[in-house]
């Protein structure tokens, strides 16, 4: 089966796409609360499979939907769900299904050690042994950290990440948007330096939807940074076949 539609529904968008193998046919991302939007893209490019994740606070009846509309196979990433690798994670139950979908695609396409970025609504950076998952960090995302301190302020505004940005701001509005965003470079790059320290030859890879605007900015303390939009698809495919294999 080559075919197969992957849903990522997080926390404030959802991301539909067919893959044929590796290969990207179709992508679609729409509001969270509407994931439905994505099913027919479906039958558009005639996946024979489809797996999803739900990690926002979509409500909990879209595989049942995607049943009802397809007949083809239909699995859901979840807490229980089988992995194709080793969790070394207190408390898997609470693990995001998109860490883990991310680490399945960082072991799927990288195979060796990884560090995954994710910078949305929040930035997880996951550390991936080989085919192990090691746990991670979880922060706040770039639109979480402006908008906290526009909302627990009385007077700072709210910045958005696009705009003016030197090394220090040289006006309220340039030195929290140095603040955030020169911050939040700072915490990826010493987090990877950090985890460098343990395994040398690991790999800064980075998705989600501020990796474009954070890469160069990363690359810039000269960390090679890689950023893959298809990481958490390609390894939701990654669960999907394995559980297909070992039904």
């Amino acid at each position: 089966m080559s075919r197969i539609f992957t849903a990522d529904i997080g926390n404030t968008a959802a991301k539909g796409t067919v893959f044929d193998g590796d290969r990207v046919l179709a992508t679609r991302i729409v509001d969270n609360a509407d994931p439905d939007a994505l099913i027919s893209i479906v039958s558009d490019y005639k996946a024979e499979g489809a797996v999803f994740c739900v990690v926002g606070t979509s409500d909990d009846d879209f595989g049942e939907r995607l049943r009802a509309e397809l007949d083809i196979p239909v699995m859901e990433l979840t807490s229980t769900t089988r992995l194709p690798f080793e969790v070394e994670y207190a408390t898997p139950g609470t693990l995001g299904v998109d860490r883990v979908a991310a680490a399945a695609g960082a072991i799927h396409k990288y195979g060796g050690d990884a560090l995954v970025v994710d910078a949305g609504t929040a930035v997880t950076a996951d550390v991936v042994n080989r085919t192990r998952y090691l746990g991670g960090n979880i922060s706040p995302g770039l639109r979480l950290r402006f908008r906290s301190l526009n909302a627990f302020t009385a007077k700072l505004p709210l910045v958005r990440p696009e705009g003016k940005m030197t090394l220090w701001g040289d006006d309220t509005e340039t030195a929290i948007r140095c603040g955030v965003v020169r911050g939040l470079v700072s915490e990826i790059a010493g987090t990877y330096l950090d985890v460098k320290k343990i395994y040398k030859d690991i790999r800064l890879i980075m998705t989600g939807g501020d990796a474009d605007f954070l890469q160069p900015l990363v690359e810039e303390k000269g960390i090679s940074c890689e950023v893959d939009h298809n990481l958490v698809g390609l390894g939701l495919i990654s669960i999907y076949n394995y559980n297909r294999r070992n039904e």
